[in-house]
């Protein structure tokens, strides 16, 4: 077992696709992610020796080395009573393949309970593009390019004098009722095929199309848009001109998971 706060498991744990995307993310934006406790299970056994600790978290997510082939296809809720179940089934597709186990600063909510996805890709001095999913989605539409409800187009120079008042103003896209509605479908169909029970979750996905509230968008604002220019020279001493912040809201703010570079982009939309 691997876990974020033993300093020579943390360097181990960089190895890891998706589990160096979410240290990346705690580390040059520690205020926006609400990943706590970041645990990776490497066996069975591992998991059944150490299964009285590993009871204390609720969410998790699948993970391989880099330079193997990403894990595909092992979807769930995203928070779980099932670890082991799943754990058994990275294994089946992949021997070295990974549980990643974590807590949450908040309440976790339920896939469809989510106010917007949302994926902020970065060119580092060029310019900030948004894509999102509104309410009832989550990341994985943005993440995978699987569809976009509303997209954003900002200048890098033009970050300074962003407000909730005028970002509106950078808004290249907003998809039409009759494409939402084919969204939507295949946003039920998904979320039935992880066994969510559709009498429950599709009443929280809007019938007819509601644009993203400008309170989710206020704190993307406050918390990563006007952070981007004060963190600029750090990033680009790591390498980080290419990247993009990608995940959900949970409650009234965006709370992602993950920050990866351009080396990962092709890798993420294929999951």
């Amino acid at each position: 077992m691997l876990n974020m706060n033993n300093i020579n498991d943390k360097q181990k744990m960089m190895d890891y696709y998706r589990t160096s995307d979410m240290l990346n993310l705690l580390y040059f934006f520690p205020q926006l992610s609400p990943v706590r406790d970041l645990t990776i299970v490497e066996s069975e056994k591992d998991y059944l020796t150490n299964k009285d600790y590993l009871n204390v978290f609720n969410q998790n997510r699948v993970d391989t080395l880099k330079g193997r082939t990403p894990i595909l296809g092992i979807e769930n809720s995203g928070k779980s009573n099932c670890f082991y179940d799943t754990l058994v089934k990275v294994k089946e597709k992949d021997p070295l393949g990974v549980l990643v186990l974590f807590n949450i600063t908040s309440e976790p909510s339920e896939r469809y309970e989510r106010w917007a996805g949302i994926s902020v890709g970065v060119d580092l001095g060029q310019d900030v593009i948004i894509d999102a999913v509104s309410k009832g989605f989550d990341g994985r539409e943005v993440s995978k390019s699987i569809c976009t409800h509303e997209r954003y187009f900002i200048p890098w120079y033009d970050l300074r004098r962003i407000s909730i008042g005028n970002f509106k103003e950078y808004q290249t896209f907003q998809i039409n009722n009759e494409d939402y509605q084919m969204t939507r479908l295949e946003r039920i169909k998904f979320l039935k095929s992880i066994g969510l029970n559709p009498e429950v979750f599709s009443k929280y996905i809007p019938e007819d199309y509601q644009a993203i509230p400008d309170f989710i968008w206020l704190s993307i604002i406050k918390n990563l848009l006007k952070q981007l220019e004060k963190n600029e020279d750090i990033l680009t001493s790591y390498g980080f001109t290419n990247f993009a912040i990608s995940g959900h809201t949970e409650g009234n703010n965006f709370a992602p998971w993950q920050m990866f570079d351009k080396s990962r982009y092709t890798l993420v939309k294929k999951r």
